[in-house]
């Protein structure tokens, strides 16, 4: 009879094994256990590995973002840099333009002062401190000039210094070098062979501005008009019936005053060679007169004691009186003041100088 036996001892029933990874499952069903640990030993040191390498990543970012701000700090300073020399650069063109601009001012202010002297010398009326470089003259420099035969009774000044006009009672008129204190030319007394020039004592001297005519007047009663350039004569002015003691060019023009012991003030044209008119008012000889720019002229009276301005275009004149004996010589410092000589004094012979102002009197 068919049949089967069963053992006695009963089978335990198989456990269901869990499913692991297929790499834990490989390496455990060669090594067992053990591999397990290794593994997990194996994760725990590549965590470890992990982590190890992540703070080196963290370092290399660190280095990075380090240098990256360093770049970006290169790249502040370098734009600093270019901000800075900019700046410099804007401030330096300004700095020329301002030296520009004060090199500008100056020649300007420069030239607004040389109109404004211009304008005033034109109008007499420049004033220059001259007496802070006043230097007395040392006679030990002093240059002696030798030729007339008589004595010198005036002179006369180029006004580029060159040259200096002296008159003398022996009738002659010499040019002398202020260079070489020589002499340059002289103008001889008229003769019956030489018909132009003076036939008596020499009193006066004058020289226009722009030193191109050279006037002497003197007990002749003639005023003789000289080229400065050929020292040639040039025309005689005659009409004063004493003798001719002052003559006075008005600055910047050819216009001449002359005055005379007949008491009178005349005025010529110098460019025309004509006259023009004759002013009248001193009680006594005239024995100085002097002009500047206006069209006016400041006389001495001598014995009369007076003093007169002469206003052409107004055909007035102002009379001052001060002193107390015959006035010798006046001179116009400026169209507001003039200052006049005279022999003051009682039993001593002296000179009293009087500074005179015109505005005073208007």
């Amino acid at each position: 009879m068919s049949g089967f036996f069963l053992s006695g001892k009963s089978r335990k029933p198989e456990r269901k094994r869990k499913k692991l990874p297929e790499t834990t499952k490989l390496k455990q069903s060669r090594n067992g256990k053990k591999q397990v640990k290794s593994s997990v030993r194996d994760e725990e040191v590549s965590s470890d590995s992990d982590a190890s390498l992540g703070g080196g990543l963290d370092l290399e970012g660190s280095r990075e973002t380090a240098m990256m701000q360093r770049d970006e700090s290169d790249e502040e300073t370098a734009e600093d840099k270019r901000l800075r020399l900019t700046k410099e650069y804007l401030a330096k063109l300004q700095e020329e333009e301002r030296d520009k601009a004060e090199d500008e001012q100056l020649n300007h202010d420069a030239i607004a002062h040389r109109l404004r002297e211009d304008v005033l010398e034109q109008a007499g009326k420049l004033q220059k401190k001259l007496a802070s470089q006043y230097c007395a003259p040392n006679l030990s420099s002093a240059k002696q000039m030798k030729g007339h035969r008589l004595s010198v009774t005036c002179l006369a000044i180029t006004p580029d210094d060159k040259f200096v006009y002296t008159g003398s009672k022996d009738c002659s008129i010499i040019k002398w070098r202020l260079d070489t204190f020589s002499k340059d030319t002289v103008i001889p007394r008229a003769t019956s062979s030489l018909s132009h020039g003076h036939t008596d004592h020499i009193l006066c001297l004058a020289v226009s501005s722009d030193g191109k005519f050279l006037a002497s007047g003197g007990r002749d009663k003639l005023i003789q008009i000289w080229s400065v350039i050929t020292n040639s004569w040039l025309h005689t002015f005659k009409g004063h019936r004493d003798a001719v003691s002052g003559l006075a060019f008005r600055k910047s023009t050819h216009q001449l005053f002359s005055c005379s012991h007949d008491r009178t003030v005349k005025i010529w044209n110098v460019d025309e060679m004509a006259y023009i008119e004759t002013l009248f008012g001193h009680q006594d000889s005239i024995t100085g007169i002097d002009t500047l720019v206006r069209e006016r002229a400041v006389t001495s009276g001598g014995n009369d004691r007076t003093l007169r301005l002469w206003k052409i275009i107004e055909e007035s004149q102002l009379v001052f009186h001060g002193h107390r004996a015959s006035i010798d010589c006046i001179k116009q410092i400026n169209e507001d003041h003039f200052v006049s000589g005279s022999q003051d004094g009682s039993t001593v012979f002296s000179l009293v100088f009087t500074l005179w102002s015109i505005w005073n009197i208007l």
